[in-house]
């Protein structure tokens, strides 16, 4: 065992091989979907042993080695939106995730895109998420991928996006494409906060555009009032961890020098469900289906005008950012407008008296 802080102090130990953690569910066993669906919605997530095969993780990181490490292409990034080259920490790992793999589009780094996808969209994982979701078909509506340490703060996914038939209604894996070492960064979760912690919503105080670090504070304040634990399973080359969009997650950052976090993330829906996005509007996204899967597109690179902004975007990061950040606020602003003045209006109409029709009145 590994021992560390969480995020709030408290110790925790995290298992250094499959011997030191729970055993889990083995996607290769028909009856541990069951229990593990039980699981998942008891405990907000769950982990599915060797769901994707070693050589599909071999391949998606030897095609990153032979395309995507050297590439001069800007690509949209995780942890800031922005388009932006590789960069890369002191061990030679990329430290900027790649965000929206699907979008990366049918040039130069098509093999990459496709090799990932051949993971998100394996048959056993598509019934996995299916199976967690409720629901007879799933579909993607984003994806990452890691391979530096990334110390993500803790957060519901329902923050950023969910399902807009109802919250909680979205999920999330991790696919792990290398045995994840303990000190690399693991995920961790806080087992069954998707049922006790209320949803922060992304508004006023909390809001993306001006509140996001008071969102942030608010999250750990919410882990220590309901007294949350934490763990960070152990993941070998081809496990998948999934958890529900409204379970407080994140990872750690790196405890030991040299160690990486080969990985993909993955968000999905039920087939024929919207985006919900920032808890404030449905956004709308192309498709396409890969593997009989339907993938949400947002930055589709074989379109030209997504072209056009990912040059102007890496050119004029400045003012591209600036431009962003103001219509998100003005978009998040008019959101909690509209739901203050519907609010308003279902008081008036509690408060509002039965009418009534006078006696001999036609």
């Amino acid at each position: 065992m590994l021992n560390t802080l969480t995020p709030i102090g408290s110790a925790l130990r995290i298992p250094e091989t499959l011997d030191e953690d729970q055993s889990y569910f083995r996607a290769d066993k028909p009856k541990h979907l069951a229990d593990a669906i039980d699981y998942y919605k008891t405990h907000g997530y769950v982990v599915m042993r060797g769901l994707i095969s070693r050589e599909l993780c071999v391949k998606v990181r030897s095609v990153f080695d032979a395309s995507v490490r050297g590439t001069k292409l800007p690509m949209l990034r995780q942890k800031n939106m922005r388009y932006e080259r590789n960069t890369f920490d002191a061990n030679g790992f990329v430290d900027n995730p790649i965000f929206n793999l699907q979008d990366i589009g049918s040039g130069q780094l098509a093999t990459f895109r496709n090799a990932v996808l051949d993971v998100l969209t394996h048959k056993v994982g598509a019934l996995a998420t299916a199976a967690l979701l409720g629901c007879d078909k799933s579909m993607m509506i984003q994806s990452m991928f890691f391979e530096a340490p990334a110390g993500t703060w803790a957060h519901q996914d329902s923050y950023y996006q969910d399902s807009a038939s109802g919250l909680g209604q979205c999920v999330a894996g991790w696919f792990a494409l290398e045995d994840i070492d303990a000190g690399s960064g693991r995920l961790y979760i806080c087992p069954g906060s998707h049922r006790v912690v209320p949803v922060l919503r992304n508004e006023r105080e909390y809001n993306f555009a001006t509140g996001h670090a008071a969102y942030q504070r608010a999250v750990l304040a919410m882990i220590r009032l309901y007294g949350l634990s934490f763990t960070a399973p152990y993941l070998a080359a081809g496990d998948v961890l999934f958890w529900n969009s409204l379970t407080i997650h994140g990872s750690l950052p790196a405890s030991r020098v040299g160690v990486s976090r080969a990985s993909l993330t993955a968000h999905y829906l039920r087939d024929g469900d919207a985006m919900l996005q920032f808890h404030s509007r449905i956004r709308g996204q192309a498709t396409m289906t890969y593997n009989g899967m339907r993938i949400g597109l947002l930055h589709d690179q074989d379109r030209l005008f997504n072209r056009i902004v990912r040059t102007v975007a890496f050119r004029m990061p400045r003012p591209y950012m600036t431009a962003r950040t103001l219509a998100l606020r003005g978009l998040l602003a008019k959101q909690s407008l509209q739901r203050v003045i519907a609010g308003l209006r279902g008081a008036e109409m509690v408060q509002q008296p039965p009418s009534v029709t006078p006696k001999g009145s036609v």
